[in-house]
């Protein structure tokens, strides 16, 4: 070494000894001086690490779910199951679809997986809104399970299990929306559900400003089993008739789930337009050939439109449920918005929230 470099390591190395020499004096006034200490000041310096191991401890995510419930997850949850179709749309659409492990039964009848997710219905299947199926859920061991209000009654055996059970209640469109940012910050997607609500409300505002100064036709929403069924004011299916600039014929029938009704009901009702949702085992060339209907107003002027089907339910509370409004404001109020302006915004919807165009043979009326 250079005689004046070789002078500055010997200096630095006889700095690092003094220094290691000073520390080890120093802990050992230390250790005395502690093995001295009151109780009182251990007690203190106890207390002053406290706060920090609480909240080391309490990390996590806390929220109420949509039945007034306390759920706490440590971090956001990195598999899901979802005992619902609706809220397994919401997972997709918030970008979270790998984290399914499992989902509701006949999964391979959803044409929206076949689109979006054609993983999907090759996972455990865990059962339906009737009954669900404990035993499969638990041997998935899911950070977090999704269900509805209707199968609540299973949320207690599941958490007495170790399995954290979120419930939910989409049935009106703020209950969807809550939905949603409860799914969101369950999964760490609060940004993905910010911004599909943030476009369902300017969808919404447009629909309310393209037909609030046209006349609003008495409009009934009819049932998948029979079309003698028909949407009450408490369903999400009311929503969605009054924000495409329609009345609820149906309004007055104090039922929570669809109502049956007989020949003479529905004609009293005198509905101008019937809508039949996507997943009816019936057609309108059924409803229009019902002799008993034919003094019906809307199948006197042949007002009897089909959701899309071979796509999504749009007449449920899905992330997509803003196409439903979009799409009747079109079949009520074509002037106003016309059905290629609703084809393209459904198009756009599907490419932005669940990652595939529709073909646009798939968008009917």
């Amino acid at each position: 070494m250079k005689p004046r470099f070789m002078q500055k390591f010997t200096a630095l190395v006889l700095a690092a000894a003094m220094a290691v020499t000073l520390a080890a004096c120093g802990a050992t006034a230390s250790s005395a001086v502690s093995s001295q200490a009151s109780p009182e000041s251990t007690a203190s310096s106890e207390a002053a690490s406290a706060p920090a191991e609480a909240t080391a401890e309490t990390a996590g995510i806390t929220f109420t779910d949509q039945a007034g419930r306390t759920v706490t997850l440590e971090q956001p949850a990195e598999s899901i199951v979802s005992c619902y179709y609706i809220t397994t749309y919401a997972v997709i659409a918030l970008g979270q679809k790998d984290k399914i492990v499992g989902l509701e039964n006949k999964a391979d009848t959803r044409a929206l997986y076949a689109l979006a997710a054609p993983e999907l219905p090759e996972l455990t299947q865990v059962g339906t809104l009737k009954e669900l199926n404990v035993e499969a859920v638990a041997s998935l061991d899911p950070d977090l399970v999704i269900m509805p209000k209707k199968l609540m009654d299973n949320a207690q055996t599941l958490e007495d299990l170790g399995i954290t059970v979120m419930v939910v209640d989409p049935e009106t469109q703020e209950g969807l929306e809550t939905m949603l940012s409860l799914i969101g910050q369950a999964c760490g997607a609060e940004e993905q559900a910010e911004a599909l609500i943030q476009y369902t409300h300017e969808k919404l505002e447009t629909a309310a400003a393209l037909t609030q100064d046209l006349e609003k036709p008495n409009v009934c929403m009819l049932g998948n089993g029979s079309y003698l069924t028909v949407a009450p004011a408490a369903m999400y299916q009311n929503d969605l008739i009054e924000q495409a600039g329609g009345v609820n014929a149906a309004a007055g029938i104090e039922e929570d789930y669809w109502a049956e009704v007989s020949y003479e009901t529905l004609l009293s009702l005198a509905p101008d337009v019937l809508v039949i949702p996507s997943g009816a085992d019936y057609t309108a060339a059924d409803v229009l050939g019902d002799a008993q209907l034919a003094d019906l107003p809307a199948v006197k002027n042949g007002a009897v439109y089909t959701m899309p089907q071979g796509l999504d339910e749009w007449d449920s509370p899905t992330p997509s449920g803003v196409l439903g409004v979009l799409w009747l404001t079109s079949v009520l109020h074509p002037d106003a918005y016309s059905f290629e302006e609703f084809t393209a915004d459904a198009q756009e919807f599907y490419q932005t929230f669940y990652g595939f165009t529709p073909d646009a043979s798939l968008i009917t009326k």
